[in-house]
């Protein structure tokens, strides 16, 4: 559990300096751009998170899974024959990307005087990936110091560029992309250069297909994922604004600041996981890291929800303050991916990853029909609500999936006293304006509300893994 703890505050230590990144330029974007300038970034931004998507196939998953199963050579061979996979992927994609989009910028934005902006996808995507990769590599091979220094080169070098390219030259729309395309060349120049020893110049066809055979069935998952996370965009698009996805833009980034925890949750999460499959007792570790978990995150949410108003004011212009409204209900929604990340264990420890593919597909079904009903009679708003809902039919279908292949005695009773209050504050402050001494107040008792239960899982879980 140490080991775990470590890692996680590690990891969540340099993800956080990458989130604070979107923390920092968000100003100077609400400063040099209105809501519809900003909705452009996003959408370009959510053609980069797609294609990146489909640039990877899941592969990575495959990288982590059998990693620690192979030595030396072989090791080697199993990197370089996903770094090969990605990369024709990427680069086959990236050249697509390019050729189509003046068509894409026709589409939506109905001119292409943004199709520079859409081709600078074909380079950001391949580098992307790469990056990934190899920071994947370093978490593994515990280069912590190595990990931060990509993460920190990343976030200096994009500051450095934006101020160059957006406020000193004020190049406007094509300074943000020149920005990320040099930044992320220059990460991931510097990660490849760190993991450079972990590459041969060869293929293998054995661990190709082996790699395929295991990330492939996962991929749907992933399409789903993304869907989730992504479609709303799209709909925005059809039924609202740019403008309203530069308002709903920000509300993400704020919101997203509960993914510093997402993100370094889930890098220290599969090493513990595995590790505990070798103790007799894991499934009651596994049940009482549950609330812990649980606890730590909805606190997290309500307190973002509470104070979100403080966060727009502090980091934006008085034009997207409006986002505040939407950024506690969006924190809810990342939240549950950590819940699921826990509950999901069965499907990954059984290797029987088609069933991660079939929770994602439904979660979409409900995601695209609830969209489609609440966008339009609820703007903004049902938007939130409609994701909320998603994720929430997410984390059931996929606990009841898992307990299926692998039971653990979780606590649904636990799940559900910790998830009512969560739900209470970040939809109440969608729709209600609470007064800053009322709001402190609240946040107060709910700290020693769930401090209650952290307090019990903790003491019962250093029992177990001491």
């Amino acid at each position: 559990m140490n080991n775990f703890l470590k890692a996680f505050l590690s990891f969540g230590l340099a993800t956080s300096i990458e989130k604070l990144l979107g923390f920092i330029i968000l100003p100077i974007y609400t400063k040099y751009f209105n809501t519809t300038e900003y909705g452009i970034i996003d959408m370009i931004g959510t053609i980069l998170q797609v294609t990146c998507i489909f640039g990877l196939l899941q592969l990575e998953t495959s990288l982590q899974r059998y990693y620690y199963e192979y030595n030396n050579l072989k090791r080697k061979l199993l990197v370089s024959t996903i770094y090969y996979w990605i990369g024709l992927c990427s680069l086959m994609i990236g050249i697509i990307i390019f050729i189509i989009a003046p068509y894409l910028s026709n589409r939506l934005f109905g001119s292409q005087q943004y199709a520079v902006l859409i081709k600078t996808i074909a380079i950001q995507l391949p580098l992307t990936n790469f990056s990934m990769l190899g920071l994947v590599l370093l978490r593994f091979e515990k280069e912590n110091v190595k990990f931060l220094t990509v993460i920190v080169t990343k976030v200096v070098t994009t500051l450095l560029f934006v101020y160059i390219f957006v406020i000193y030259l004020e190049l406007g729309l094509k300074g943000v992309f020149l920005a990320q395309v040099l930044a992320i060349f220059t990460s991931t120049i510097l990660v490849t250069f760190y993991v450079r020893k972990l590459f041969v110049l060869r293929l293998s066809k054995i661990m190709s297909t082996k790699n395929l055979k295991y990330a492939l069935p996962q991929f749907p998952a992933r399409i789903g994922s993304m869907i989730l996370g992504q479609a709303n965009r799209f709909f925005m698009l059809g039924y609202l604004s740019l403008s309203a996805i530069g308002i709903y833009s920000v509300s993400m980034k704020l919101a997203s600041s509960i993914q510093l925890i997402n993100t370094a949750f889930i890098m220290a999460w599969a090493p513990f996981m595995h590790a505990q499959f070798k103790k007799e007792n894991n499934k009651i570790i596994f049940a009482n890291v549950f609330p812990l978990v649980v606890g730590v995150t909805f606190l997290f949410v309500c307190l973002i929800s509470l104070f979100s108003f403080e966060m727009v004011k502090l980091l934006a212009t008085p034009e997207f303050y409006t986002a505040s409204k939407y950024v506690g209900g969006l924190s809810l929604f990342f939240s549950l991916y950590i819940i699921k990340e826990v509950v999901d264990i069965g499907p990954k420890i059984k290797e029987k990853t088609k069933y991660l593919s079939f929770t994602f597909i439904l979660s979409v079904v409900v995601n695209v029909t609830s969209l489609f009903i609440l966008i339009r009679w609820l703007d903004l708003k049902g938007v939130v609500i409609a994701m909320i809902i998603t994720n929430l039919f997410l984390v059931t279908i996929s606990w009841i999936v898992s307990n299926k292949l692998y039971y653990i005695p979780f606590s649904f009773m636990k799940f559900v006293i910790l998830l009512i209050p969560t739900i209470i504050i970040s939809i109440m402050m969608m729709y209600q304006e609470i007064g800053l001494v009322n709001r402190i107040i609240l946040a107060f008792f709910l700290i020693i509300f769930f401090s209650f239960f952290l307090y019990d899982s903790y003491k019962k879980i250093y029992k177990l893994i001491r």
